[in-house]
């Protein structure tokens, strides 16, 4: 568009022109536009979290809890001292509200000794395993669970298991022996564990226990006798059936669970490992999206079958992990998924009134074998988030609703007690967080800061840093999994 009352006169086009030239010459070499892959992504983005109180629920602390099934010893079937440091130390650092005894297969060859003095020792030794059980069900003695019926440790794993009970001040949940064991045997772990929970076998649908249970209708007619038993002995126990997968198309397992559908029992059992949700590959972006698919979509249909499948049952979740063989192991990616697994845990009990009623770790054993560092398969960054989710379960605390606005790959949970707040915050983003304000009931807050932090530079880096910092700023690094309290 030309402008009115100006004459065109050879010293104004010349001028115009050589301002033209001169801002192109400025707007190439200097004011470049970048194109979408050379934008630059900030390094921090700001978040607002807001918490409110006005719907808070008690946490139910029986999601925390993990499987001691082979703690006993190392390498090679040598014995571990469990009750003396370093391994005391290290156990007590998860803060489990309870410790599992023991494994599925190891159950049905562990026998307890009833009247056992539970001294240092005792009378029994190992697992107390008997050929005989071995025999009648054809299997090899010397090579069953790696022939550790044959190895004399010295000490009686089950009377170690109830001193460890002790020494970490929580009770016990039993897997009962319900093939060659007895009632007065689990009469006994009940009482000596201050068993909170029993569940009666695991993994009884299997082809290699047809021998005890050829379908679900032998078991239901034993168990239900031993259940009848347990809760006349012991009131206020918590029972668990051992359901097939509801998942699985199988009709073996659909079979075995319509037998159960009118069994006694408060809850029925569940595994919710990795391999059963997702397959993993080397694409982390990849990886996560389907992780959080499995949080959004696989676990709550899951858990939704399940409701159907077991009318008035709670869900009992006796395994759950990470495989060693999965690509995520013990890398950064690996301690999101714990952290995305507590947080999933609290938010659907809190809607779902607890249905989640009890959720233990497999195995204790794989986060130190005692032999020697992660080529052994130890997963020492998982170990890390174990410990920083166990914080959460300190105390008597309330859930609270937390939202955060602002940011995009930032989750997390509130928990309150006493004025005093603890959030599992999850940042999967490769972008810090720079939460501008925290506002608790539409108040915002300020204070200092304590912040217990895993994070690593990809998500698929087994470098996890861990540590822990205070301040008044709260900025929570990319991947990263934290705990922060104020």
């Amino acid at each position: 568009m030309f402008m009115k009352n100006v004459k065109c006169t050879p010293l104004y086009f010349f001028t115009c022109l050589f301002s033209l030239l001169s801002f192109g010459c400025y707007s190439s070499d200097n004011n470049k536009s970048e194109s979408p892959q050379e934008q630059r992504t900030p390094s921090s983005v700001g978040a607002t979290i807001s918490i409110s109180n006005s719907k808070a629920v008690a946490l139910n602390k029986d999601i925390h809890a993990a499987c001691a099934v082979d703690i006993f010893f190392t390498k090679g079937m040598a014995r571990r001292d469990i009750l003396s440091d370093p391994y005391l130390s290290f156990v007590k650092a998860f803060n489990f509200t309870s410790l599992q005894y023991s494994g599925g297969s190891t159950a049905d060859h562990d026998h307890a000794i009833v009247g056992d003095t539970l001294v240092y020792g005792g009378r029994g030794d190992g697992y107390n395993m008997r050929p005989e059980d071995a025999r009648l069900r054809g299997e090899s003695f010397n090579e069953v669970l790696d022939g550790i019926g044959t190895v004399k440790f010295g000490v009686d794993f089950f009377n170690q298991y109830c001193a460890l009970l002790r020494a970490l001040r929580i009770r016990g949940d039993i897997v009962a022996n319900v093939q060659g064991g007895t009632l007065h045997e689990l009469y006994w772990k009940i009482q000596r564990s201050h068993a909170r929970r029993v569940i009666f076998g695991m993994e009884q649908n299997l082809e290699a226990n047809n021998y005890d249970f050829p379908d679900g209708s032998a078991y239901k007619k034993k168990i239900t006798q031993w259940i009848d038993s347990v809760e006349r002995r012991f009131p206020g126990i918590i029972t668990v059936i051992d359901a097939a997968p509801v998942w699985k198309a199988a009709s073996k397992s659909s079979s075995w669970n319509n037998f159960l559908k009118t069994m006694p029992g408060d809850e029925a059992r569940v595994y919710l490992w990795d391999k059963d949700m997702f397959s993993t590959g080397d694409n982390q972006s990849a990886n996560l999206a389907t992780i959080n698919l499995s949080f959004s979509q696989t676990i709550p249909q899951w858990l939704y079958q399940f409701s159907k499948t077991f009318p008035g049952k709670k869900a009992s979740v006796w395994q759950w992990g990470l495989k060693p063989k999965s690509s995520i192991y013990n890398t950064m990616i690996g301690c999101i998924y714990i952290g995305k697994f507590y947080k999933f845990m609290i938010d659907y009990n809190k809607s779902y009134g607890n249905f989640i009623s009890y959720a233990s770790y497999m195995s204790l054993k794989s986060l130190d074998r005692g032999e020697g560092g992660f080529k052994n398969r130890d997963a020492t960054n998982m170990a890390a988030a174990l410990k920083s989710c166990g914080m959460l379960f300190r105390g008597n605390p309330q859930v609270d609703d937390l939202s955060i606005s602002g940011f995009n790959g930032l989750s997390g949970v509130a928990l309150e007690q006493n004025r005093k707040y603890t959030l599992l915050l999850i940042n999967e983003s490769g972008i810090e967080a720079s939460v501008s304000a925290v506002n608790i009931n539409g108040y915002k807050v300020q204070g200092v800061y304590r912040i217990t932090s895993l994070s690593a530079s990809t998500l698929d880096s087994d470098a996890v840093s861990y540590e822990t910092t205070s301040g008044t700023a709260l900025r929570l690094k990319p991947y990263s999994v934290n705990v922060v309290e104020f």
